[in-house]
């Protein structure tokens, strides 16, 4: 059986979504090293969500989630009339990321976006977890680099 690709609402999903949150950041974040714990503004999510400008792609096997990608969806606040999706977070479970379920992910991401006429996707990557072969896989290219200094 293969994993499957849907919308879900944040509403829906986020209490099954939520104990794969802490394993992610896990691997990804630098923040605990900081002092700072995973800690998400569900409000803010459920805002985006009733304004219409968020998208949660989750892709399941035998039911149970097993990858994500949500992304924020917008006008540009520089380029109003580009609707622009900003990657916010993706997430594949270490027993499916060398069989392709990565780039399925991601199709089925793009395949949404263009239905919701998203002229420009971003997406990021922790250095401490590089993707750009799955970002040049899916046809991504590098766009700008964030630098960032702890306070």
């Amino acid at each position: 059986m293969s994993v499957t690709f849907a919308v879900e609402r944040f509403a829906d999903v986020y209490g099954e979504l939520k104990p794969h949150l802490g394993a992610h950041y896990a691997e990804i974040s630098m923040h605990p090293e900081h002092g700072f714990e995973l800690n998400p503004q569900e409000h803010i999510y459920r805002a985006r969500e009733a304004a219409g400008e968020l998208m949660m792609m989750i892709g399941r096997k035998r039911g149970a989630i097993v990858a994500y990608l949500i992304s924020f969806v917008a006008p540009g606040l520089h380029y109003a009339d580009c609707l622009t999706a900003i990657g916010d977070i993706f997430y594949v479970a270490p027993e499916y990321r060398l069989n392709g379920v990565g780039g399925e992910l991601f199709a089925a991401t793009e395949q949404e976006l263009r239905r919701r006429g998203v002229s420009l996707w971003t997406a990021g990557e922790k250095l401490k977890f590089p993707c750009a072969p799955l970002f040049r896989a899916v046809g991504m290219a590098p766009l700008e680099q964030t630098w960032c200094k702890w306070l």
